[in-house]
């Protein structure tokens, strides 16, 4: 049985995702903080899509790029739902200056930091869960675009 399971549920039609690669780097991740077993559901979204998700679940009247459901508590199995904005992340790519498949990837890396613990909801932690992506991106061979001062 795999130990990291990572099921990608496309509900989009905006733009292709390697689906594969996205697995991949959601298992790399996990394995590079120590965790051995995890069961995740990715589901990539259009921008209406996670804009009405964003609304009724958090009360925010916007599209996000990405949305964590801790479905486990922790010293539990690793369970959990992230819902990825594919249009925002094709938005965001342009204007950073690399692809829409590594800014997807980001949001990943993002979504699994909130599942093991970690936070950005003030300036201290926000630059702890920066570190981490930044630490997550590099372990995969993924350099920020020319145009990304997110890690500055």
């Amino acid at each position: 049985m795999e130990q990291l399971h990572i099921e990608i549920i496309d509900e989009q039609v905006f733009a292709a995702v390697d689906h594969d690669q996205l697995q991949r780097a959601g298992r790399v991740a996990l394995d590079f903080l120590g965790i051995e077993q995890a069961e995740l559901s990715v589901v990539l979204l259009d921008n209406p899509s996670i804009h009405e998700w964003n609304r009724n679940t958090l009360q925010h009247d916007f599209p996000t790029d990405v949305i964590t459901f801790p479905l486990s508590e922790p010293g539990e199995l690793l369970e959990g739902e992230l819902l990825i904005s594919v249009e925002m992340a094709a938005s965001m790519a342009a204007e950073m200056g690399w692809s829409m498949q590594n800014e997807c990837t980001l949001y990943l890396v993002h979504g699994i930091l909130h599942l093991v613990g970690y936070d950005d909801l003030n300036p201290a932690d926000q630059l702890q869960m920066r570190a981490r992506e930044r630490e997550l991106l590099e372990h995969l061979d993924i350099t920020p675009g020319p145009n990304d001062d997110r890690w500055s």
